[in-house]
């Protein structure tokens, strides 16, 4: 977040030492609800996203969509967007709840698709998301793993 102060914080810093900055460096409520809009937590359950199978969504721009991804086998794989969309895809693999950031991609309005090459492991869960940041001339983007 972005708050304004004087040039004194930076030049003179010892003055907000006593009293600090206002307001102070946490989040507000406003902060947290903006957050939220922009970054929604994830959901309990995800739709399961199955090797060469793509999953074709239709997303508004600043929408996101997580898939869950098990491995049946440790290899290399390849996460990836098809479409005309402006997209960011991002993998984590879920321990035990937590999201663990792993590789992300983002095709910048290129002519490309988001991808992501990533040795992933059996036994072990995974999720890919998905955001939509322009949908493209079709309003559809599908997304698979090879």
């Amino acid at each position: 977040m972005e708050y304004e102060f004087e040039p004194g914080l930076i030049a003179a810093p010892p003055p907000y030492d006593v009293n600090g900055v206002t307001p102070p460096g946490t989040l507000s409520p406003i902060d947290k609800q903006w957050a939220l809009k922009w970054y929604p937590g994830m959901p309990k359950s995800l739709p399961a996203l199955h090797a060469f199978k793509p999953a074709v969504l239709s997303l508004a721009a600043g929408k996101q969509a997580d898939f869950l991804i098990k491995p049946e086998e440790s290899r290399k794989y390849t996460v990836e967007t098809k479409g005309g969309t402006d997209a960011t895809l991002v993998l984590f693999e879920d321990i035990s709840g937590s999201h663990r950031y792993l590789a992300g991609d983002d095709d910048s309005g290129d002519e490309r698709n988001a991808a992501i090459n990533y040795k992933l492991f059996a036994g072990r869960n995974y999720v890919a998301r998905l955001r939509l940041n322009h949908p493209g001339p079709s309003g559809k983007v599908s997304l698979m793993y090879s």
